[in-house]
């Protein structure tokens, strides 16, 4: 079964016009290229200006489908980043799946996630421009805070018996150590060689903590 965002890109593409699907088309094209100019040469080195001198359009070109330097990073970032807690808040609704399967599903793709050094590079950039850029902050606190409801949601329909402050500690105690097996695999590369005894062991950890209370 499709989910509501497959089922909305099929219907774009049954029902958009030439000239809609062109434009976007040309949007994720900016984004691309905003996205590994900004991974590359770092936040502090971004700018409208060489993204658009990169793809050899002129700056009032870009502007003309991503607006300003700001809303080019929201969009870059809720591309690249917010893609993700959509996914996840789809598989948190699969009821084809119990609580604990779901939960693990979630986990489980947000530590893959984690393991690629491309998406580890942008989250830190994202976070370090988060803090200098107030609307970049407040759009990143947004896309964390969905993030945990879903886990904290997820952890009360495995284990009833939490309370919801319980429940929402675990949820942030999750979040944060993915946040840095991210790190740590990304600076030195040691999980990498045991990856797999890695996801079990913390699969099988916080489950045991969850069901413990």
């Amino acid at each position: 079964m499709l989910s509501e965002a497959s089922q909305a890109e099929s219907l774009f593409e049954r029902t958009a016009s030439p000239r809609e699907k062109k434009r976007v088309q040309r949007i994720e094209e900016i984004i691309d290229t905003a996205a590994r100019i900004f991974v590359r040469d770092g936040h502090a080195q971004f700018s409208a200006r060489r993204v658009a001198g990169e793809m050899g359009i002129s700056l009032s070109n870009l502007q003309h489908y991503c607006g300003t330097t700001e809303n080019l990073l929201l969009s870059m970032i809720r591309a690249k980043i917010e893609i993700f807690v959509t996914q996840f808040v789809a598989i948190a609704e699969d009821r084809s799946l119990s609580p604990e399967e779901r939960l693990l599903k979630v986990i489980g793709e947000d530590l893959e996630a984690a393991r690629d050094p491309w998406i580890a590079s942008f989250s830190f950039q994202s976070w370090a421009l988060a803090e200098h850029d107030e609307a970049i902050g407040a759009h990143v606190k947004i896309i964390y805070e969905t993030f945990c409801r879903v886990i904290a949601k997820l952890i009360l329909e495995v284990n009833p018996q939490l309370t919801i402050a319980r429940s929402e500690v675990f949820s942030v105690l999750i979040a944060s150590q993915i946040e840095g097996l991210l790190f740590y695999n990304k600076q030195t590369g040691l999980l990498e060689r045991h990856w797999q005894e890695t996801l079990d062991t913390t699969l099988a950890m916080w489950l045991m903590m969850i069901r413990a209370g």
